[in-house]
């Protein structure tokens, strides 16, 4: 059922064939007894989380990761003259849609789903980004068209029609979208990136694959670094307004009236309610994992990735100053 408060948000960035690492998260999360009132999700984030959504634990999920190969994600498209992207995806919709993996019924049903989704996708024609929601104050019906589109990776698989309207890919404009956890009104994030966010650089490329998979990784991580930004703008904005609190209740009629003649200014209602955030836990690779991964699903890397998620989990839940179990 879905919670009528929710406070806790886990984030799911894309990442293609590297998902499992989200899974490992998941498991430490569970085994800390840390669950999510919502989970965000783009790209392979919005099918794992499409997975939660529908009643799935990070064991359950993990057993569906374990058997998931390239073919049953996608396909060569073989006619180069017609077509518009490298791959097909209609291998990942069979997958989704008759291996387990989601049950649209429970995730659009308020009293069954099992958290609050957030899908995203970015509208080809406008670069907008849109957030598909299963909550009840800003409903979607949630179908396997949303999951595909926030999948549909620029080039290498087709766009995905929601009606008349094109869709690629989430990640093309906010690949870790941590401002839709915020208007959620979620208080405790964790957000879950594939790039390192901070300690690690890459070496100088030396040939045009490694400068493309620099470059990929660098964009898909700069739209997180500026949501980052808004968390102190907001908090900064909320430390003002405690301060704007004590000069009202001192002096209230001229603070007032001051407040109503910068609305009448601006033309608008100055906001008020700005709240202090805490920032989130983030956690990410100490690495680069190799970019390829991200239209490869192989038994070796889900299990290097599983791994991986767990351990960066834990150190991630530790920094934070949070007991792990068994220390």
């Amino acid at each position: 059922m879905l919670s009528k408060d929710p406070k806790r948000a886990l984030v799911l960035s894309g990442g293609g064939g590297r998902g499992a690492y989200h899974v490992g998260v998941l498991r430490f999360l569970e085994d800390h007894e840390w669950y999510p009132d919502v989970v965000v999700g783009t790209s392979i984030g919005a099918v794992n989380g499409a997975a939660l959504a529908s009643g799935h634990t990070a064991h359950s999920l993990w057993a569906l990761w374990r058997k998931l190969r390239t073919k049953d994600v996608q396909k060569p498209n073989w006619n180069p003259f017609t077509a518009v992207s490298l791959l097909d995806t209609a291998p990942l919709r069979h997958t989704l849609l008759n291996k387990g993996w989601v049950d649209f019924e429970r995730i659009n049903s308020a009293e069954e789903a099992a958290v609050h989704l957030r899908i995203t996708a970015t509208e080809i024609t406008t670069g907008q980004l849109h957030i598909f929601s299963n909550s009840l104050n800003n409903k979607t019906d949630i179908t396997i068209e949303h999951i595909l589109s926030s999948c549909s990776i620029p080039l290498i698989y087709p766009h995905t029609n929601l009606g008349e309207v094109p869709f690629w890919d989430g990640a093309v404009v906010a690949n870790t979208p941590l401002s839709a956890a915020i208007a959620a009104g979620a208080e405790e994030i964790i957000v879950v990136v594939m790039t390192p966010v901070r300690g690690a650089s890459g070496s100088l490329p030396t040939n045009l694959y490694e400068a493309a998979s620099m470059t990929l990784e660098w964009a898909l991580l700069s739209s997180f670094q500026a949501d980052l930004k808004m968390f102190d703008l907001i908090n900064s904005l909320a430390s003002i307004r405690d301060e704007f609190d004590k000069l009202q209740a001192a002096y209230p009629n001229i603070v007032n009236q001051y407040m109503q003649d910068m609305s009448n200014f601006v033309g608008a209602t100055i906001k008020q309610d700005y709240k202090h955030l805490e920032m989130p836990i983030i956690v990410c690779p100490e690495d680069f994992i190799p970019v390829e991964q991200i239209v490869s699903y192989s038994e070796e890397w889900h299990e290097k990735l599983y791994r991986m998620g767990y351990e960066d989990m834990k150190n991630a839940w530790r920094a934070n100053g949070r007991s792990v179990e068994g220390e």
